[in-house]
């Protein structure tokens, strides 16, 4: 900062000097004022002279229009050959008071004089004056200019008012004229200043008249200066111009009159040189007197400043710096009053007082910033900006309490700062002071209630504060303020400061402040939504890698580990664990009653693996468990564990389900070192060992082109349904005791456009696993029912078995499908034999038999297929609708080589037989079983001893030509 070249006292004195330097400048320039206003003062009188002269000819007219305006009421001045000498006898009388006017008249509206004040000589037309035609025009008061009156033949300005009937036309016009005699009479009226002279002149330069006579009207002035200057204004002015001899001379000029015509101007000019004698002794005699006032000036100036201002100022000065500097305690020391530097100090110390308060909070804001920036849990926040509200803030005390989530009118401290060490908690409980909130006048309540602060200061004396005033002045508390803590629209608690400053908590500091609270609600709400967001968190990153029906690790979960090992190159085991026919289980029992056992088979097969093995459920009825290491004999082991795990049947809703499954096993590296290419190879081990018909099998890699394969020909089956590229193939079906035909049963054979006759073995277990069985049944279902229409309509009924899947026997639309399909068909019911797995009743065996049922119903006969591999109960298959039974062909087959086959094969012919039910052995390959068959009273035999299934073509010509036929020959 660079120093100051004057100090205060300088200061003073230059101001002292500059004020007498105006002073100075303002005699002359006073000088030059007096001048002007002396020059004013004259043009103001003349002026108002001219001011006068202009105000009597509008007061003339004034008066002109109501005297017209009254003499257009009078009924002589109506045009009338009998009112002429009435007319102008009037006009004569009224002229007489008026010696003003020349003439008064009245015309008629073609401007022919009607009656005149004056004798009229001779006709008079004065339809070309111009104040003539405005009273035409305009129906109101014509104004003329200056002109020669044709009866008068004086100049005079001429007036018109037109005269109107009751109809409002225009039946004459009244005039009058004003010569310039009361000009003459008001300038002999006024007193001229020395040396003044008045003209009146007209827009040509014409002298009309002069004051005093120095010339003679009708002479032209055009010449002289004043003409000229008053040619460039149109308006009253005043202005300083040479005469012809060379003086100034000070002009008022102004209009007098207006016309279309032209305009009349009155002048008055006075010699400059009488205007300006007193100002020099005026000028002379105040500069003495100024100098005088300078001397005394300069004296006290320098000695009261000192004294009345400079002390006073040094020590504001002091205390400023000191405040500058940081002291926030400074203070002037300077007495408080009403002069002006008493106010200064009083403002000064006021404002020091409120920048010690706002720094205060200042102080506390910041504070609370950075404990909310750091703060990483709500109580450490909680803590940290009630130490810093009353290290840093310098409060007597800060808390906070929280609302009680039970009960919302309760608070509950939760941090209090100080806190005095050895003193319990509950004791420092500043709630205690404000008493119980159930009062209705508790601050408390008020701010939890309403959301707005509670401010109180100087405690002592604040009446809403009575009956808390004795234990505030044990706590030395002379302020308290208590703020709202809302979060997300609630307010959930307070945040309470006090102070033994009484005048603490002004406006601006309870601003602040207002503001650290919102920051702590802020960070609480922050916090609150950063507790929420991990445990969101958590719960996603748990639902990215958990399932969340069985809470095991998901493939996600199991890739990612199954890919740290591989990264880490360590042979690891893979078992890939399917649930057998889950999908027809989860059909016949409901999906809700699957995934409960789903997660019953989780929680077994989990509860005998190890610690270090990973179990995941996969997809669907997958499991995989990841075995680490190739120690031998674990994988074994833990296979053995898993199956005898599953073989306790499942308790399922009160529901008893035998779950069997099929595990794939794959190894790293040997069969793959990438996560999908293993995973599906464990998926294809599995199908190896469905195909082979066996629990467990390890991957070949051989078989992965006919895995390949397969998902071709799933492919390409749904399409072969779809465009009819199947056809039936019929086996003969032979009742023993009479060995004629009794019936055949429709089997599907796949006649592929390029690979010719798949085989069922091939393309069946694969509509099985893809779910095509479903419509390939209802293909066969339809093509039977046709054929068999066919047949009956060329005498041929015989009847045609058809095997239903699982999927279609719980299938709830199936009797309408079949209804359908009958009436598509024109099927006969009875010639329509349904026959179905044993092992496919027993899935459900209540829906089962409410499905049969409906089905016998209907009129069909139902079979029951390969009897003896399904475990039914002897009570279920009474309740069932069936009327045949078909022993199963391993039975059938091995009845002859093994004693149980035939024990089983005999028993179930007459267990069937008690029943009232007929039997069917299926795979009768020989005579000896046919034999054996019939010895067994059973009632009819399928097989290839009788003939292999045949296409259309060559079944209908077997029946031509065989023994069995006999009865079935076609017409």
């Amino acid at each position: 900062m660079k120093p100051a070249i004057l100090g205060l006292r300088g200061r003073l004195l230059l101001l002292v000097l500059l004020a007498v330097i105006p002073a100075f400048v303002l005699i002359g320039y006073t000088a030059y004022q007096q001048r002007q206003q002396v020059a004013a003062e004259v043009d103001e009188q003349v002026l108002s002279i001219v001011r006068s002269a202009a105000r009597e000819q509008r007061q003339l007219i004034s008066t002109t229009r109501q005297l017209l305006m009254s003499m257009a009421q009078l009924p002589a001045v109506v045009p009338n050959s009998s009112r002429v000498h009435v007319c102008s006898d009037i006009l004569s009388m009224l002229r007489k008071p008026n010696p003003y006017y020349t003439n008064f008249g009245v015309a008629r509206p073609d401007g022919e004089l009607f009656c005149s004040a004056l004798p009229m000589h001779k006709a008079v037309n004065i339809t070309d004056r111009s104040y003539f035609q405005r009273a035409l025009e305009s129906r109101d008061l014509g104004i003329g200019e200056y002109q020669i009156g044709r009866l008068t033949e004086e100049p005079a300005i001429n007036f018109g008012y037109p005269v109107t009937n009751v109809d409002g036309e225009i039946v004459s016009v009244v005039f009058a004229a004003l010569n310039l005699s009361w000009l003459e009479e008001m300038i002999s009226n006024v007193e001229l200043p020395d040396g003044a002279s008045l003209m009146v002149i007209d827009n040509l330069g014409t002298l009309l008249a002069r004051y005093p006579e120095t010339g003679r009207a009708g002479e032209s002035v055009r010449g002289e200066a004043v003409f000229q200057a008053v040619k460039r204004r149109d308006s009253e002015t005043a202005l300083t111009l040479q005469n012809k001899a060379g003086e100034s001379v000070l002009y008022a000029v102004s209009p007098l009159h207006y016309s279309t015509s032209g305009r009349i101007y009155i002048s008055i000019g006075i010699p400059a040189e009488m205007a300006f004698a007193g100002v020099n002794q005026y000028l002379y005699n105040s500069a003495r007197l100024l100098l005088l006032v300078v001397l005394l000036v300069f004296a006290a100036a320098w000695f009261g400043g000192d004294i009345l201002v400079l002390r006073r100022i040094r020590a504001l000065k002091s205390a400023a710096e000191k405040l500058a500097a940081g002291d926030m305690s400074a203070r002037s020391g300077l007495p408080r009053g009403s002069e002006e530097l008493g106010q200064l100090a009083a403002t000064f110390d006021d404002m020091a007082g409120t920048l010690q308060r706002t720094d205060r909070a200042l102080r506390t804001l910041s504070a609370g910033n950075h404990a909310v920036v750091r703060a990483t849990d709500e109580a450490g926040l909680l803590r940290a900006l009630c130490d810093n509200i009353v290290t840093s803030g310098g409060y007597q005390s800060a808390w906070v309490g929280y609302r009680d989530e039970q009960n919302p009118r309760q608070v509950q401290l939760r941090v209090l700062a100080p806190q005095e060490d050895g003193v319990p908690a509950d004791e420092q409980d500043p709630l205690d002071l404000l008493g119980s909130i159930e009062q209705d006048d508790n601050p408390v309540r008020s701010v939890i209630e309403q959301g707005e602060p509670f401010v109180c200061r100087e405690l002592g004396h604040d009446p809403r504060m009575t009956p808390w005033r004795v234990m505030a002045e044990d706590l030395r508390i002379n302020a308290l303020v208590l703020f709202p803590l809302q979060v997300n629209h609630r307010i959930i608690g307070i945040l309470g400061i006090s102070s033994s400053d009484p005048d603490a908590f002004d406006t601006n500091e309870i601003s602040l402040l207002e503001e650290a609270a919102e920051d702590l609600a802020y960070g609480i709400r922050t916090l609150r939504m950063s507790v929420a967001h991990e445990q969101a968190h958590a719960t996603i990153s748990h639902m990215a890698y958990y399932d969340s029906l069985t809470d095991l690790p998901n493939h996600s979960l199991f890739d990612e580990h199954l890919q740290t090992r591989i990264d880490k190159a360590q042979p690891t085991i893979l078992l890939f664990i399917d649930l057998d026919r889950f999908r027809e289980v989860n059909e016949a029992i409901g999906f809700h009653r699957g995934d409960s056992l789903l997660r019953d088979v989780g929680e077994r097969i989990n509860y005998f693996l190890p610690a270090e093995m990973l179990l995941a459920r996969m997809r669907g009825n997958e499991f995989a468990v990841l075995v680490p290491g190739e120690k031998a004999g674990v994988v074994e082991k833990t296979i053995r564990d898993i199956l005898a795990a599953l073989d306790k049947p499942f308790n399922v809703n009160d529901l008893t389900l035998d779950v069997s499954v099929t595990i794939g096993v794959v190894r790293y590296p040997e069969h793959g070192s990438e996560v999908p290419v293993l995973i599906r190879r464990a998926e294809t081990a599995v199908r190896q060992a469905r195909n082979a018909s066996e629990s467990v099998a390890e991957y070949k890699p051989e078989d992965e082109e006919l895995g390949q394969r397969r998902l071709s020909l799933a492919t390409q089956l749904r399409y072969a349904i779809e465009q009819n590229e199947l056809v039936l193939h019929y086996h003969p079906k032979i009742d023993l005791p009479t060995e004629k035909l009794c019936g055949v049963e429709a089997l599907v054979r796949w006649d592929h456009p390029r690979e010719g006759m798949i085989p069922p073995n091939q393309f069946i277990p694969l509509a099985e696993e893809t779910g095509l069985i479903k419509p390939l049944t209802d293909w066969v279902l339809k093509a039977a029912m046709c054929q068999s229409t066919t047949w009956r309509w060329n005498n041929l009924r015989l009847p045609i078995s058809v095997n239903l899947s699982a999927r279609n026997l719980y299938d709830r639309h199936l009797v309408e499908k079949i209804e359908h399909m009958l009436s598509v068909c024109d099927t006969d019911v009875s010639l329509i034999n349904l026959e179905l797995t044993e092992s496919a009743l027993m899935i459900n065996p209540d829906k089962s038999i409410e499905t049969l049922h409906k089905l016998h119903e209907r009129g069909f006969s139902l079979f029951i297929d390969d009897f003896g591999t399904g475990y039914s109960s002897l009570s279920y298959l009474q309740k069932m609708a069936v009327s045949v039974l078909k022993i199963d062909k391993s039975f059938v087959q091995a009845m002859l080589s093994g004693p149980d086959s035939l024990t089983i094969v005999s028993s179930t012919i007459a267990m069937a037989h008690d029943l009232g039910l007929k039997v069917v052995a299926e795979g009768v390959e020989n005579e000896a079983t046919w034999n054996r068959l019939k010895t067994l009273d059973c009632d009819v035999a399928q097989g290839y001893y009788i003939t292999r299934p045949l296409p259309l073509a060559e079944f209908e010509a077997w029946l031509d030509e065989s023994a069995y036929s006999t009865g079935f020959r076609r017409s």
